[in-house]
This record gives C-alpha cells, sequence and structure tokens, in this order.
C-alpha cells in the first residue's frame, strides 16, 4: 500500500503549522555569512538576515547533503514509501538538480523531484495543497500529476524594497534593467514558466500603488482562467501591516477562492529580497 511522504526546502517557507498538521517534511537552505554557516529557520532567522544585511553580503547554499539522506532515512522509518519532492526554482538555485542526484540514489523509496519554477509560496501553497490532497487518499500518480499541474498554473507576484540584494546574489534574472532604481519606479517580479528566473510583468510609480497593481494582475491571471477553481495567495517580509490589509482585500475582492494560504518570508529567501517584500498571487486547479 502507498504512503506517500510530501517533501520540500525551506524556501518554499511552509509555515509550522501546515508542517505539523500535514507531516511535510523541510529540508533546511544554508545561508552563509563569510565563514559561518547557519540552517534556515533552525539557527537563523528573517530577522537575523535583515540585521547581518547590514554590515555583510549573505549567500545561500541548496540543503546539507548529510540533512538530505537523514530526511529520507526518517520517512521511511515512519513507513513512507513514496515520496513527491517539490524544490526551489532550478532558475535562482541548484537545489533542485542536488535533490534529483540524491534521490535517484535512495533505495527502498520512490521518488519523484518538481522543479517549482517559482520560489516561496509560489510553491510552498502547492506543497500544502499537495499535503491535503495526500491526505485525503488521492494516489501517488494523480497526486504526482496534480502538483505538476499545480506548479504550472501558479502566478505569484511581489514587490521588494531594493533589488540590491538579487543583483549581488546573481539572482537578478531578467530585472537588470531597474538595478540602480529608476526614480520612484518600482517594479513587480515574477516568475516565468520556461526558466524560472525572475521577470518584471509590471511596474508602478511609488510603494503605495504596489498593493493596487498586485491586485490587478491577480485579476488579470482569473480572466485568463474563467471558471476554474483557484487559491489565493499572499505573503510578506517584514511588513506585516500592509500584508494584513492586502490580504484582506484579496480576499474580499475574490470571494470564490477555495482558500488563502499565506506566509511570512523565511531567512534564505530574504536574504536576496531583504526587508519589505510585499506579494500576492493566484493558484489554479483543475
Amino acid at each position: 500500500m502507498e504512503k506517500i511522504a510530501i517533501i520540500t526546502d525551506s524556501c518554499a517557507d511552509v509555515t509550522v503549522e501546515d508542517r505539523a498538521k500535514h507531516d511535510i517534511f523541510v529540508l533546511p537552505m544554508i545561508v552563509l555569512n563569510g565563514e559561518k554557516e547557519y540552517k534556515d529557520g533552525v539557527t537563523i532567522t528573517a530577522q537575523d538576515v535583515y540585521e547581518q544585511q547590514k554590515t555583510a553580503v549573505l549567500k545561500t547554499a541548496s540543503p546539507a547533503g548529510e540533512d538530505v539522506l537523514n530526511t529520507f532515512r526518517k520517512v521511511k522509518e515512519k513507513g513512507y514509501t513514496h515520496a513527491i519532492i517539490v524544490a526551489l526554482s532550478s532558475g535562482l538555485s541548484g537545489t533542485f538538480n542536488s535533490l534529483r542526484l540524491l534521490a535517484m540514489e535512495e533505495e527502498g523509496l520512490q521518488t519523484e523531484v518538481l522543479d517549482s519554477k517559482s520560489g516561496s509560496i509560489g510553491y510552498g501553497a502547492v506543497v500544502t495543497i499537495l499535503a491535503r490532497f495526500r491526505d485525503a487518499g488521492l494516489s501517488f500518480g494523480d497526486l504526482l500529476a496534480k502538483g505538476k499541474f499545480l506548479l504550472e498554473n501558479s502566478f505569484p507576484f511581489f514587490s521588494i524594497d531594493t533589488l540590491e540584494h538579487l543583483e549581488r546574489g546573481g539572482r537578478i534574472g531578467k530585472a537588470t534593467a531597474f538595478v540602480g532604481g529608476l526614480l520612484k519606479i518600482k517594479p513587480i517580479l515574477a516568475f516565468d514558466k520556461e526558466q524560472g528566473e525572475i521577470f518584471v510583468p509590471a511596474k508602478v510609480r511609488g510603494a503605495k500603488a504596489v498593493p493596487g497593481m498586485l491586485l490587478q494582475l491577480v485579476e488579470k491571471q482569473l480572466e485568463l482562467h474563467k471558471g476554474q477553481k483557484y487559491y489565493l495567495i499572499c505573503a510578506h517580509g517584514g511588513a506585516p501591516e500592509k500584508f494584513e490589509k492586502l490580504k484582506e482585500e484579496l480576499v474580499v475582492r475574490f470571494p470564490d477562492a477555495v482558500d488563502c494560504l499565506d506566509t511570512t518570508i523565511g531567512a534564505a529567501l530574504s536574504t536576496y529580497l531583504g526587508k519589505g517584500l510585499l506579494g500576492a498571487g493566484v493558484i489554479f486547479d483543475k
């Protein structure tokens, strides 16, 4: 009989509550500050990152091989026979390929590794939704197909205070034209579906216009996917008040959503996104 584990990396920003409720396994990304090494969500928080960024340039690395193998061992000890692993976009990190190679060598566990082509709640929400369907009894094959569809139809949009950290970390993607900052022009960022790199689908004049544009981008996707079941997503990094207002507006404006999943950006992604992120989006189901 199939028993299916759901595994992801900490850049998915799956909430502590959802991890516990659905037995989701999370592999901690590594955050580097010079010679010092931390584990995302274990020995370093987003707030720690914001403080260290004032005096240092931080970097990240994929989850340690030892942590991955230990997780596989725990998964098998708990009786799981299959595993679906959803990884940070290969356009931002080597994590997907690293996990794929380690999974290929693992015996006694049938695994499939999915490239999210996304970041944070853009795939973290998919992980949580998959865990819900797994708990409802969906088979491994059907769950895998569901995961691929949800990832392909996940549309997160976000704005950050500065592109400086993305540029320094080499994760700037197609947003290079905005480095240095056109006066008062703030780009809205997203992930392209081909490479999973960051690009700019819209821009606004001034930070006050950001929430309105995020809502417009979600509405546009809903118009393009009329009649499909959908989930709303919302996230922030060090901007709780703006987040609460945005989430309230999302739920009121789009009342037909199955659910609105939200999260706070963790340490690893904060390394490149900095403080002040505000994001919203939509994920379509069949």
